[in-house]
This record gives C-alpha cells, sequence and structure tokens, in this order.
C-alpha cells in the first residue's frame, strides 16, 4: 500500500469521479485508475461503485476513508516539520480544519499571528468535513477546528458562527426571499453535502421531526459544484455560509426552522493536558486574545 494510492482514492472519494480527481490532483486518469484499482485488489474490497457519471463510495470505502485522510494528515504533518527542520525555522503550529474554516476563521488569525511571529510556521491540514477533534488528544496536530464538544480533556475558544443557506438559479421562486423554512425543501430536488457534513448534521434532527426525507438531486463533497449545479436551475443547494466566505457580495436565503436552531458555533480546540510546544503556546495566548 502507497501514500499516493491513499491520496488518490481518498480524492476520488471526496470528488465523487475519477475524472475529477484527476484534474485536481493534476495526473492521467488511467493512471489513477489504476492505482485504485491496485489499493482495492489489495484490501480485497470495492472501494466505489458507478453511479450515474461519476463514483458512489461503498459502505466498505466509507469506512477506510477517515483512516485514509488522517494518515494522509501525519504524512503531511511529517513532510511540514522536515521541511522546517531543513530550513531551521524557530517552530511549527498545526491545524487540523475543514476547507471552509480557513477563509471564514482561520486565514484572519493566522495572518495576525504571523505579523507578531514571523518566524513561526502554521501548517493548515485541510479535509472536506470536519476532522476528528482526537487528532489533538494524540498529538497528530495541536489545534482542530470542531463544533461545540463538552470534554475535560481540551481546552479551547469560540471562533464565530456558521449558518445554512439555500443557493438557486436567479429565476427562482426563493432567490430574493430572505429565509427559507426546512419545511419548504419537501418534495424540492436539493443538492446537499456527504452525510457526516455540517449541514446534514444541523438539518438530520429538522428532518426527523418533520417527518420527511430530502430529495437529493446531487451529494458531493464539493462546493463548487453544489452551487453551479443549483445556479443552473438543476435543483436548490443547501450548504453552510462559511462555503462562500470567499464571497462577500452573495446574499442568499438562510434556512430556517421554528424547534432546531440551523446556526452553530464553530470552536477551535488543543489539548489540556498535554503540554504545547513554545510555538502552540503562543498561538494559544493569540487566539484568546483577538479572537472574538
Amino acid at each position: 500500500m502507497e501514500l499516493r494510492q491513499l491520496r488518490y482514492f481518498a480524492e476520488v472519494a471526496h470528488v465523487g469521479s475519477f475524472l475529477g480527481a484527476a484534474d485536481r490532483l493534476d495526473v492521467a486518469q488511467p493512471s489513477l485508475w489504476r492505482q485504485v484499482k491496485a489499493l482495492e485488489a489489495e484490501l480485497g474490497v470495492p472501494l466505489f461503485e458507478r453511479s450515474g457519471r461519476g463514483v458512489k463510495i461503498t459502505s466498505a470505502g466509507s469506512q477506510l476513508l477517515p483512516r485514509a485522510d488522517q494518515l494522509l494528515a501525519q504524512a503531511e504533518a511529517i513532510r511540514v516539520l522536515s521541511s522546517e527542520l531543513t530550513h531551521g525555522r524557530a517552530g511549527v503550529v498545526t491545524v487540523a480544519c475543514a476547507y471552509p474554516h480557513v477563509p471564514r476563521f482561520l486565514a484572519p488569525l493566522i495572518g495576525s499571528f504571523r505579523q507578531t511571529h514571523p518566524d513561526v510556521h502554521v501548517g493548515v491540514h485541510e479535509s472536506p468535513g470536519l476532522p476528528p477533534v482526537e487528532q489533538v488528544l494524540c498529538g497528530d496536530v495541536d489545534f482542530v477546528t470542531a463544533l461545540p464538544r463538552t470534554d475535560e480533556r481540551l481546552a479551547g475558544h469560540r471562533l464565530g458562527d456558521v449558518g445554512v443557506i439555500v443557493i438557486t438559479a436567479e429565476d427562482h421562486p426563493w432567490r430574493h426571499r430572505t429565509e427559507i423554512s426546512v419545511s419548504d425543501l419537501a418534495g424540492m430536488p436539493v443538492m446537499i453535502g456527504s452525510p457526516l457534513s455540517l449541514t446534514r448534521r444541523l438539518l438530520e434532527p429538522a428532518l426527523r421531526e418533520g417527518g420527511f426525507v430530502l430529495d437529493i438531486a446531487l451529494e458531493s463533497g464539493n462546493t463548487t459544484t453544489l452551487v453551479a449545479m443549483a445556479r443552473a436551475g438543476l435543483g436548490v443547494a443547501v450548504l453552510a455560509d462559511d462555503n462562500l466566505a470567499g464571497d462577500p457580495a452573495a446574499t442568499w436565503p438562510v434556512l430556517v426552522d421554528e424547534r432546531y436552531s440551523m446556526t452553530t458555533p464553530i470552536w477551535i480546540y488543543w489539548a489540556r493536558r498535554r503540554s504545547l510546544a513554545p510555538p502552540a503556546q503562543a498561538f494559544v495566548h493569540h487566539v484568546q486574545r483577538v479572537g472574538p
């Protein structure tokens, strides 16, 4: 088993197609396909099955994907640390996060930290979904962004709030509404993230209470794909508003529910009982000083 194979497997799983994964990784699609097939043969389980023009991850693949993402993050941490040691930098701080948390929360925080600590490198390990908090407890990373948790082993700071928005075509009747109720989604073709996404976690209790399931026209971890398909009139995209943090001019209807909040705080956590290196301690002080 090679890291390259795991990287190809994870990218196909997150993108939903071999072609899209090959494009993002800048490799030839046949080569990527062969490596994934070789990984399936070595593991002895199918990782994907055909789904329209793309592929859908199998049950076995879904169970293996978090482990693959963790191994890839660990490998990246080794690469970053080796690079820092080679160049003699003062220190490294590592943060695991979901992709959208970078523009909304982390980029401004890291930028201001860099002004006061120019010799400390902050390595950001992004993933499509929320990373496991356990990464900070076992020392894989120094910090992790996550939903609110009650765990005496963790210390943390609230970064801000994330809500859910609805993306539509320009001529859709909902386009200029300010709010959309969860109940309005019944019978509407919906494009949304994976079952482990923040959007689905916020939606599920309200859907169960309402007694209906979504008519999912597309499930993808690629926000760009969801938005493009919704703008093309193929349904509505439901996603966390931090996914569009880089487009402050865009205003979209906010998803609401009478019983359940469609907004959640995002926190950054670190291990309370594990001794932090001086650069990580400096980052904690910075987060507590300048964070909201």
